[in-house]
């Protein structure tokens, strides 16, 4: 692992070893912000953790931050897209959205070619997503932050 890069989502430490972008702790890894927890992952942690914080996606890649303002943001190749990635042509022109319900944040595929993965799953179902949740869609990969 390179010191100055978390290891989860690759965002830069700071001096106390804490991810700028997720919120884990390079020296405590159990204490960072919650890892996606798949079937057995309470609501409740997701629903505290999104009710007064401000949801973004952000490109690895490029630094783009795409702010979730709206309770459906969808995201793909199309301009039309509340996310619109228009470089990646592994990309469908509408494939998935995140929704933002019950609380939480859920990422549903849209029937895309190439499908969408989650923390490495490719996504069969709409399923929830928590800060530090690696999404992959084409080439592209989208880390799902809270602040």
């Amino acid at each position: 692992m390179d010191s100055g890069l978390c290891s989860r989502c690759g965002g830069n430490l700071t001096s106390n070893g804490v991810c700028t972008v997720c919120g884990q702790d390079a020296y405590n890894p159990q204490a960072g912000a919650p890892m996606h927890g798949g079937a057995g992952a309470g609501m409740n942690s997701g629903q505290a953790q999104s009710a007064n914080k401000r949801a973004f996606l952000f490109n690895r890649i490029t630094n783009q931050r795409f702010s979730l303002v709206q309770s459906v943001s969808k995201i793909g190749r199309d301009q039309t897209n509340h996310i619109p990635i228009t470089n990646d042509h592994y990309i469908s022109r509408n494939h998935a959205w995140v929704l933002q319900m019950q609380g939480g944040y859920w990422i549903e595929d849209l029937g895309s070619t190439n499908g969408t993965m989650l923390n490495g799953e490719l996504l069969r179902e709409r399923q929830q997503i928590n800060a530090g949740d690696l999404l992959t869609l084409g080439k592209t990969e989208l880390v799902f932050m809270m602040e």
